[in-house]
């Protein structure tokens, strides 16, 4: 159940897999619910595929414009919210990456790599999805711009127009009935000005034979089969790698032609119309192609004949309690659509909530002259190892520090900031003076994350969950020109911060150097990894988001690199200087290591407050 929870999870944090998951449960269902009415009327069966195609148009548009509702599912708790290190870029072998992290033979890095390498994954193959739109969308335009073509040149056939106005229903009659040269078989277009073209011979066929074909695309006009069959074809063009979509348009148009034959069966010998299909088989044969969004398909013309010699099968229109029903499922359907499953962390170890100690004494009060918000998660605190207290803080920093920094009762400063979503605006701007004292000494950890988190969802109210979905991430890939790193010399042992291992014992481990005037910083690492120097660089260079490793570069490096960084006067440590700036985190990536940042989609982490309150003064 952990597997399949995070599995959910991580499918659900991609807007584009969670579109193909939901599609794929669609099509399935409509398949489904085909197979189980087999023995019902063709009509019910194009009606249940016919949905099924609405909802599969209709998902990209509901789930981007609708308000997502997500759903917790359970997930096993991590300690801090960290970088995301394993994603959907192309992983490297087992072998590699044994060797990566033990640093026992450093793997020399790819200089050569092509220029797709350093695309992620999920950008590659949504490029890809627009491309397979792109072809598969030409024959169906195509096919537009035939039926055009025919409609335009095909002469009208005042035989054929009286028969069809006589069999026509008066609520359909005016279809313009024509007859063109260079069409096979008989077939309609149109939605607004519906138009049957007959083929050139018609003219010499039986009154029987011609009153049948027109009674087929008559029954095409009344049930708007040309507009279901063009939705569906766009359809196909959008999900053209899913097989079981194809499938699905391939079955509704034969139930369309089936279900048209049903109508033909009313005052028509099933035999002699089965003769008929034969005859019309024969000459789309010999002569050229049919158009390319004739809804007839020479192939599923054994099944259409099998169905017209089956005495059991029931025939008929659908009716108008069934349109309804399929029309609420799909609202239903669709109203489901903006569902998203997101991480509800759980504890790791049983019981371990009940273990938390217990504030002995909490006083909360506002502070009315504070001259400016603090800034920063670890100013404006003074802890002791029983007592606690806050001097003007503003709620927002609480949270960050509770639920972000200490949420395991370690510190751990996350890479980047952890966005906060609907935070009231007094959570910002008023400031709160805390004191609290603890029962026994259970250490400054304890108290600023989980008996924090206590405090804050006691005296506030507050809810809040952690939601992993997809937005603002950066991705590191390999400038043009190529990488400018020396790999590793050896000479110490490697530590790597993404892969942590023990250093054996009687082995020097390598130290990294760092130099800092005034926001100039200079590293020096004589051996890094990629996944190690995107976590540091995330931090260092004050990125708002995390920093993913498109590299594909794999072993240990040396990394020198010299960039302004996000210190600021007030900062500890921090002393001003007359040198020149060095260039910001993103040049200097480029131009001395080879490396190229730029901002991206991907999977990231969330803090997200449902309820909060203003507190009760004491």
């Amino acid at each position: 159940m952990r597997i399949l929870s995070e599995i959910v999870v991580t499918l659900s944090a991609s807007a584009a897999i969670a579109l193909m998951v939901k599609g794929t449960a669609v099509v399935m269902l409509g398949l489904t619910s085909v197979w189980l009415a087999r023995r019902c009327r063709a009509a019910v069966r194009h009606a249940l595929l016919a949905s099924a195609f609405a909802v599969l148009l209709a998902l990209p548009i509901v789930s981007s414009v609708a308000t997502p509702i997500t759903i917790g599912v359970p997930v096993a708790a991590t300690g801090s919210l960290g970088l995301p290190l394993f994603d959907s870029k192309l992983m490297p072998s087992s072998g590699q990456r044994a060797s990566s992290r033990l640093g026992t033979a450093p793997v020399q890095p790819g200089w050569s790599l092509p220029s797709l390498a350093s695309l992620p994954l999920s950008t590659m193959l949504v490029y890809g999805w627009f491309v397979g739109i792109a072809l598969f969308a030409i024959p169906f335009v195509r096919g537009l711009l035939q039926i055009r073509s025919l409609s335009r040149c095909g002469l009208p056939w005042r035989h054929g127009q009286a028969v069809a106005e006589r069999l026509a229903p008066p609520a359909r009659r005016g279809v313009e009935v024509l007859l063109s040269e260079s069409l096979p078989g008989p077939m309609t277009c149109g939605v607004l000005r519906p138009v049957v073209i007959l083929p050139e011979d018609a003219q010499s066929w039986d009154e029987k034979d011609l009153e049948r074909a027109l009674v087929h695309e008559l029954e095409h006009v009344r049930r708007y089969d040309w507009a279901i069959h063009c939705l569906a074809r766009l359809a196909c063009a959008a999900y053209w790698f899913h097989p079981l979509v194809w499938a699905a348009w391939r079955q509704l148009t034969l139930e369309a032609e089936r279900s048209c034959d049903d109508a033909v069966l009313g005052n028509s010998e099933a035999t002699a119309y089965a003769d008929q299909l034969l005859g019309l088989a024969r000459r789309r044969s010999a002569l050229r192609r049919s158009p390319a969004l004739a809804m007839a398909n020479r192939s599923d013309l054994a099944a259409r004949i099998a169905a017209l010699l089956d005495r059991r099968q029931s025939r008929g229109p659908v009716g108008a309690r069934l349109v309804a029903a399929c029309a609420v499922a799909v609202a239903i359907v669709l109203s489901m659509s903006p569902l998203r499953m997101v991480a509800a962390p759980q504890s790791s170890t049983p019981g371990v909530e009940q273990n938390i100690p217990k504030w002995d004494a909490v006083s909360i009060k506002r502070c009315t002259d504070a001259p400016l918000p603090v800034e920063g998660p670890g100013k404006g605190v003074e802890v002791s190892p029983n007592r606690l207290t806050w001097n003007c803080v503003p709620v927002s920093t609480l949270i960050d520090v509770a639920y972000s920094i200490f949420a395991g009762g370690k510190g751990n400063l996350p890479p980047y900031p952890m966005p906060i979503e609907h935070l009231p605006s007094w959570a910002d701007s008023e400031l709160y003076t805390i004191e609290a004292k603890s029962q026994g000494n259970p250490g400054a950890g304890i108290m600023r994350g989980p008996m924090l988190q206590a405090l804050l969802e006691d005296r506030f109210a507050l809810k809040i969950r952690r939601q992993t979905r997809e937005g603002r991430v950066y991705l590191m890939t390999i400038a043009k020109g190529g990488p400018k790193l020396p790999p590793f010399q050896g000479g110490c042992t490697p530590i790597s911060l993404a892969h942590p291992v023990p250093i054996p014992a009687g082995q020097n481990s390598c130290r990294a150097s760092f130099q800092a005037k005034g926001a100039n910083q200079t590293f020096d690492d004589p051996g890094f990894d990629m996944d190690s120097f995107a976590l540091w660089i995330t931090r260092a260079g004050g990125l708002d988001g995390p920093l993913l490793n498109k590299t594909g570069l794999m072993g240990y490096f040396h990394f020198h690199v010299e960039f302004l960084s996000n210190r600021k006067p007030g900062d500890p440590g921090f002393t001003p200087t007359d040198d020149p700036p060095f260039p910001s985190v993103f040049t200097a990536l480029k131009q001395q290591l080879g490396l190229k940042v730029e901002a991206g989609k991907g999977p990231r982490e969330f803090l997200v407050v449902d309820h909060l309150e203003k507190p009760s003064e004491n």
